[in-house]
């Protein structure tokens, strides 16, 4: 079984920073460029990609689990939300896609990412609202090759729904298997397994590095279920969360240590 170990580059954009609200707190669909444009600009991302071939640069939007309760989706008008998520998606994409150079990359972004983790809405609302601007993008947007979703068990009907309904446009599926309790290898590997019956083999295991997040799943128990979910060929990938925590660990640990650990284990099962 081939593993897929890609770079993916997120640049870390919170909800309450990218979508407008009205007056009673619901979102009206409008999203803006929030991140350090210094430091993400479109030159120094091409110029990353180019030395980097295998990096794919996704914008993600929604939030922590620690911001989700403030900022919650919840749109105020959801036809009007959908149509005015895309046009201003559409507009920051293009901003980086606009110009090219020596690089000879056709596109900076790559792909969106839909991680909401409070959802105020069915979840017949949330596959019907959300799927529409996953599907414009991937049949109108030609840069944007990935859309993966970020489920976790509060929010799990939603995403379900949305995957069952818009799978074709669906390329990875991030849950954070961080987010709940899980104690033990056996029930690591059990809970992938129910998971993976509904995500089709595009379930990618996730952990986080965030010192919020610490505590549900501990770094032994994800490792020794990954290596087991790759000895049974079960495992197509793994993701980490938070860049930003891994590159400045909190112990006297050496940083992206997880990170090292999850690659050899996939590299090695080649």
């Amino acid at each position: 079984m081939s593993h897929n170990f890609q770079a993916v580059w997120k640049p870390t954009i919170f909800r309450e920073y990218i979508e407008d609200y009205d007056q009673e707190g619901k979102g009206i669909g409008y999203f803006k460029r929030t991140w350090n444009y210094d430091y993400f600009s479109p030159d120094k991302v091409r110029k990353l990609k180019k030395k980097y071939s295998n990096v794919k640069v996704i914008i993600s939007i929604g939030g922590p689990h620690t911001d989700s309760s403030q900022y919650p989706f919840n749109p105020a008008e959801k036809e009007l939300w959908s149509d005015q998520a895309i046009d201003s998606l559409k507009e920051v994409i293009a901003d980086y896609d606009g110009e090219k150079d020596e690089c000879g990359c056709n596109n900076v972004i790559d792909g969106i990412e839909i991680n909401y983790e409070e959802i105020k809405c069915t979840d017949t609302d949330f596959a019907h609202y959300i799927g529409k601007v996953i599907k414009e993008f991937k049949n109108q947007v030609p840069s944007i090759k990935v859309v993966s979703i970020a489920p976790s068990d509060l929010v799990r009907p939603h995403y379900r729904r949305l995957y069952q309904e818009y799978h074709d446009y669906i390329n990875w599926v991030d849950y954070q298997f961080y987010d709940q309790k899980v104690s033990s290898k056996v029930e690591f590997v059990n809970l992938f397994r129910e998971l993976s019956n509904e995500y089709q083999g595009k379930l990618l295991a996730g952990f986080s590095t965030d010192p919020n997040d610490v505590g549900k799943i501990s770094r032994e128990v994800f490792l020794e279920g990954c290596s087991e979910l790759i000895h049974r060929k079960l495992l197509p990938s793994i993701f980490v969360w938070d860049a930003n925590d891994s590159a400045v660990p909190r112990s006297n640990e050496k940083p992206f240590l997880l990170e090292e650990k999850a690659q050899h284990l996939l590299i090695g099962s080649n």
